[in-house]
């Protein structure tokens, strides 16, 4: 994993090695949190694109009881249906088993610095390995995984290129950078003692400057560029 030089090739391994396990579907996400209210995530799977929209949806993984346990657990979770029967999100297992999704084990790791890396692998039948089975499926991922996080955070987030420090203005750093931590234009017009129309004209400014469409890809692209400091 730690020699995979695209996206695309650490994908093929990552889904050769799983399958290679007996799994059906997988996934591993990075995530980054970048700031109080905004966190980044970037997820590579082989769900049916047909789920894929409800499986990256975030506000489905705050009720669902696997990607809560990960975001607070670094210790790995073997679930089926019983798990969700037990949290009174039996719709949920439901919606996702009908793409194959119905047992697998999951866990996360946390390096720190605002950086997760979460790693789930699924089974298309109801009841998950035996006891025994599932240690040793375990141990093969976690230490599989162990690789493949520094692997993932190498090419999804990259280091910043080097960055023109006269880019973007003072003034449209510090929009950027109110904006990051989840203020409104009339928030920030507010801090920076200027009108609400204002702000988000200079929102604008910024967001023209980095060649972006929205306040959120502009302020991860300033934090890419070494234009903010995300912590």
């Amino acid at each position: 994993m730690l020699h995979s030089q695209s996206v695309k090739e650490f994908s093929k391994r990552l889904f050769t090695f799983t399958e290679s396990l007996g799994f059906g579907t997988v996934a591993a996400t990075v995530i980054t949190d970048h700031s109080r209210t905004l966190t980044e995530f970037q997820t590579v799977t082989n769900v049916p694109p047909a789920y894929l929209g409800e499986f990256e949806n975030l506000d489905l993984s705050r009720i669902d009881p696997v990607s809560q346990h990960c975001k607070t657990s670094s210790a790995p979770i073997v679930w089926d249906r019983r798990t969700y029967a037990s949290e009174r999100e039996q719709e949920l297992w439901q919606r996702q088993a009908a793409f194959g999704l119905r047992s697998g084990v999951a866990f996360a790791m946390h390096p720190g610095k605002g950086r997760h890396f979460m790693f789930g692998a699924d089974w298309s039948y109801d009841r998950c390995a035996s006891v025994r089975h599932f240690r040793r499926l375990a141990e093969d991922l976690l230490e599989f995984a162990a690789h493949a996080q520094a692997a993932a955070f190498e090419l999804c987030q990259p280091a910043p290129p080097q960055a023109d420090d006269r880019l973007l203005g003072r003034g449209e750093l510090e929009a950027l950078g109110w904006s990051m931590e989840g203020k409104t234009s009339w928030e920030i017009g507010a801090v920076m003692s200027i009108s609400e129309r204002h702000a988000t004209l200079i929102l604008h400014r910024a967001m023209r400057k980095l060649g972006c469409s929205t306040k959120y890809e502009a302020v991860l692209r300033a934090i890419r560029l070494g234009l903010l400091n995300a912590h």
